[in-house]
């Protein structure tokens, strides 16, 4: 694997077939050439329709950019929102949403008191959509994308955000 996802996290992840192969394409995750674009519901409405999250993750700089594709203004409050992140922090993305007050729903980790009144979503929604690199051999673009779950779209029409 070059890179992984939090638990319970749906969607895209990289694995190499040879150590020539995972070597470069960690040298391009470590020099930002990776783009990663994940999808999220969240308990609340964002402060602003899009937002960079500039954070400290483990004393490290990380950069989220957020978007609202959708919201539900009626309690419970909540929204849909995309995330595409400059920095691959462990649970960047979870920290970051709590920070501004809109925890990820179906996060045991990093909930809060807004979140507990989505008791009944079984894991947190957080899906890994799309992935993309440059081949590590031919140097051409690639796009990995990973619709969304099942669960995901079940939970976005439960909450009315489509």
């Amino acid at each position: 694997a070059v890179h992984r996802l939090d638990k319970d996290t749906s969607g895209c992840v990289l694995i190499a077939k040879t150590e020539q192969a995972r070597r470069a394409l960690v040298a391009q995750f470590e020099e930002g050439r990776v783009r990663k674009i994940y999808h999220a519901l969240v308990a609340g409405i964002l402060p602003e329709p899009q937002m960079d999250i500039r954070l400290p993750v483990d004393h490290l700089p990380a950069v989220s950019h957020v978007r609202q594709v959708s919201a539900q203004a009626r309690p419970p409050r909540c929204a849909h929102v995309t995330i595409a992140i400059e920095t691959g922090r462990t649970h960047q993305i979870r920290i970051h949403l709590q920070h501004v007050g809109d925890p990820v729903l179906g996060d045991r980790q990093y909930f809060n008191a807004r979140s507990t009144a989505f008791p009944e979503i079984p894991r947190q929604m957080l899906h890994a959509a799309e992935l993309r690199f440059f081949h590590p051999v031919t140097g051409k673009p690639v796009v990995a994308v990973s619709p969304l779950p099942r669960d995901f779209k079940d939970w976005l029409r439960n909450l009315r955000l489509t």
